[in-house]
C-alpha cells in the first residue's frame, strides 16, 4: 500500500514539475517512451508514459513498455525509493532486489529526470 502511494505521489509531482518548469519540460521532451515500476510478484504495478514533454501515470502494468523496474518485493522499493538514494538503487541493482527488463538506457533516462525534477 504505501508503495502504490508512494508511486502515485511520484505521478503528480512530476505532472506538477511539467508545469512549474519549462527546463524540466524541455528534459522530458527528450524521449518518448513507457516505463513500468512494479514488484516482482505483480501486485503492485505503475506505469508511466512520457511523450512530447507531457507523462501520462496509471495504475497497472504496461505490457508494451520499453522499460521495467521490477522489485523484489513493496518493502525494499519504498525504503529505496523513498530514500532517494541513488548508491542505495545501484546496491539493489547489483544484489539482485532490483531487476531493469528492457532499454536500460531509458532507465538510467528515468533516474536522471527524477533528480532534475528535485531541483525545478
Amino acid at each position: 500500500m504505501r508503495l502504490s502511494l508512494l508511486l502515485f505521489f511520484l505521478k503528480r509531482k512530476i505532472q506538477k514539475a511539467i508545469k512549474t518548469s519549462s527546463s524540466f519540460k524541455d528534459y522530458l521532451k527528450q524521449k518518448n517512451f513507457t516505463l513500468v515500476i512494479k514488484t516482482e510478484d505483480g501486485k503492485i504495478s505503475r506505469y508511466f508514459t512520457f511523450e512530447d514533454g507531457e507523462v501520462v501515470s496509471k495504475r497497472g502494468d504496461n505490457k508494451g513498455a520499453e522499460v521495467s523496474l521490477i522489485w523484489c518485493d513493496s518493502k525494499i522499493a519504498f525504503k529505496i525509493l523513498s530514500s532517494g538514494d541513488e548508491e542505495a538503487s545501484m546496491n539493489a541493482l547489483s544484489e539482485g532486489k532490483l531487476k531493469i527488463d528492457g532499454n536500460a538506457e531509458l532507465a538510467l533516462w528515468f533516474t536522471e529526470a527524477l533528480k532534475q525534477m528535485q531541483t525545478a
